[in-house]
């Protein structure tokens, strides 16, 4: 399955945006309405995701992997759907390219359903929205 991407240049240096991405607790602030945390922890927690129609989801989030100043990964399950979550920050002069990606390992048979149907897009743009939120 084609992961979800979107990337942004920032006006931000590298380790600035690291640190703040490194700890989920603050991170969540950024995706907007559509993430609703419903336990936070600095290495992962359980957040409602808000879909269009009144779709809802509860989310499982881990940490996995942080490798300063560049990358910050980690894991998102909900039932049978599993996905692996990747910002990478790659210095552009004083800004910073922040690319985030989901590559969508399993999925249930709804939410196959709802990919096919537009959700890869949607999700697209709610983290194309996220990236805007770091000014």
């Amino acid at each position: 399955m084609r992961p979800v991407l979107a990337r942004r240049l920032v006006p931000r240096p590298r380790e600035e945006l690291y640190a703040l991405l490194a700890d989920l607790r603050g991170h969540w602030q950024l995706a907007g309405r559509w993430v609703h945390p419903l336990e936070l922890r600095q290495d992962g927690g359980v957040v409602q995701v808000r879909g269009p129609g009144g779709l809802r989801r509860t989310v499982i989030t881990e940490l996995t992997r942080l490798e300063p100043p560049g990358l910050v990964a980690g894991e998102a399950w909900s039932g049978a759907t599993r996905a692996a979550i990747c910002w990478e920050l790659e210095p552009s002069g004083r800004r910073t390219l922040v690319t985030l990606r989901a590559d969508i390992d399993r999925t249930g048979p709804l939410d196959r359903a709802l990919l096919a149907l537009g959700g890869r897009q949607w999700l697209a743009g709610r983290f194309a929205k996220t990236l805007q939120e770091l000014r």
